[in-house]
């Protein structure tokens, strides 16, 4: 399979554990219209890029003119929320992500919340 679609791939199963994760709510407002995943350090850092760590769930208005139009303010709720020091060592990495890889570890993380939300 082309790199560009596993990658494409990924994107979506990551957004979707994102999502998962915060219950399909804005993890601000708690809104479940228009619920949006979003990186904490942009994804162009693509040693995180899928890192489930590296992401918070945000309406469509929180993430469009909070996270994007006010990024210190955003960092800083994003403090009060979450242990940052894992991301801020980890963004320094630099390896070769193996996509194949992602998507199987995205997939296994997925099918363990279902089963835990089951149970």
């Amino acid at each position: 399979m082309a790199k560009k679609t596993i990658l494409k791939q990924c994107d979506n199963l990551w957004s979707g554990m994102i999502k998962q994760r915060a219950e399909g709510k804005c993890e601000m407002c708690g809104e479940t219209k228009y619920v949006q995943a979003h990186h904490i350090v942009p994804r162009t850092n693509y040693a995180l890029r899928h890192d489930l760590m590296n992401g918070v769930a945000l309406c469509r208005r929180h993430h469009l003119y909070f996270a994007h139009k006010d990024a210190l303010e955003f960092i800083q709720w994003v403090k009060s929320k979450r242990d940052l020091d894992y991301l801020n060592v980890a963004r320094h990495r630099q390896t070769k992500n193996d996509y194949n890889l992602i998507k199987l570890y995205l997939e296994g993380s997925q099918s363990d919340t279902l089963r835990k939300q089951e149970g």
